[in-house]
């Protein structure tokens, strides 16, 4: 079958949506439709999009013959993913959530039960591992030729973002499970299970209706003997600010290192010395979104494994968990406590 064989249906039509359809049209995906309860929403993706059918209610959306996949965009919240999730899985459609699955692993666990008990494929839209400047660093990071043994790495993601997110102020949970599940899901991809978490988190008491944490700083050890850290502030008012989608990654070997972003890439090796800048197409939004759905579809044309399971996923949700325990209780958490 061809990728546009496969028609997708939207579930959520608010902002996130409107990249995975700009992705899914410049790749030549087939749309079936969108649903959304908002029906300003609604108007507005149908006039953008030209959608073929956009209905209020999810059910009427996923019942439709030509709707293979389902794209799950509605908020993170388990009380909204939940029954969409139930009745996609028990109408036998493959399932695509959008990132994070939910804020907490317990209900990650619940939602990888539902599409396990009724054994259709769940797919994580963890679109971090699609973006295009990061696909072209990792035959760098993989081959030993370029940076030896990788012992480090960092992620700083630094911005004043809290004006253009004001929907995180109702919830408890934010930076971490939002944002930093970009970051947890890419270095558990990279360097395997991890085995410790120290973590601090706080927030700008200038924020007075943010409930949630913006400051995170992850201390990660993998059981690889890589360690490194994950930080995402964004109640950085400072002059030299590193915004999301453009955060500084820098992974260190003992025979050289990359250091970049999703735009810019350099890999430093030591023998010889060089300076090496992989050429890539693309960018993270909306090109990632594109790459995560096109794997999808083509892992389920040829029946074959895919990254970022629901299950799999789970090890980034851990993560992300661990990370919160650590910052609550003050204290390293292992991944075997979760």
């Amino acid at each position: 079958m061809a990728r546009s064989d496969w028609g997708i249906g939207i579930v959520g039509l608010g902002n996130i949506a409107n990249v995975h359809l700009e992705a899914y049209r410049k790749a030549g995906l087939n749309i079936v439709g969108g649903a959304e309860v908002d029906a300003r929403k609604r108007k507005l993706a149908q006039e953008r999009w030209k959608l073929p059918t956009v209905t209020e209610d999810f059910r009427e959306l996923v019942s439709m013959p030509d709707v293979k996949v389902v794209d799950v965009a509605v908020p993170q919240n388990i009380e909204i993913r939940r029954p969409i999730i139930e009745f996609a899985a028990e109408q036998g459609r493959a399932l695509f959530v959008q990132k994070p699955m939910v804020p907490y692993l317990s209900q990650a666990k619940e939602l990888v039960r539902i599409a396990e008990q009724h054994s259709v494929p769940f797919m994580v839209n963890q679109n971090s591992l699609f973006v295009p400047g990061f696909m072209a660093m990792e035959p760098y990071l993989r081959d030993p030729r370029y940076i030896g043994r990788p012992y480090y790495f960092q992620i700083e993601n630094r911005s004043w973002a809290y004006p253009r997110h004001k929907w995180a102020a109702t919830q408890d949970r934010f930076i971490t499970s939002a944002m930093g599940i970009h970051h947890c899901a890419l270095v558990v991809h990279w360097f395997g299970e991890w085995e410790s978490v120290y973590a601090l988190q706080g927030r700008d008491a200038s924020q007075s209706e943010l409930k949630g944490e913006n400051l995170s700083v992850i201390s990660v050890k993998f059981e690889s003997g890589v360690q490194g850290v994950i930080i995402n502030n964004w109640c950085y008012r400072g002059s030299r600010p590193r915004p999301h989608p453009r955060e500084e990654i820098v992974i260190q070997g003992d025979a050289g290192a990359i250091t970049g972003d999703s735009e810019d890439i350099c890999v430093t090796t030591c023998d010889p010395p060089s300076e090496i800048r992989p050429k890539f197409q693309g960018k993270w939004f909306p090109d990632a979104f594109g790459n995560s759905m096109c794997h999808f579809l083509d892992a389920l044309d040829k029946e074959k494994p895919f990254l970022s399971s629901g299950r799999e996923n789970l090890k980034a949700v851990a993560l992300a968990e661990a990370a919160y325990l650590s910052a609550a209780e003050r204290r390293e958490v292992r991944r075997e406590e979760l």
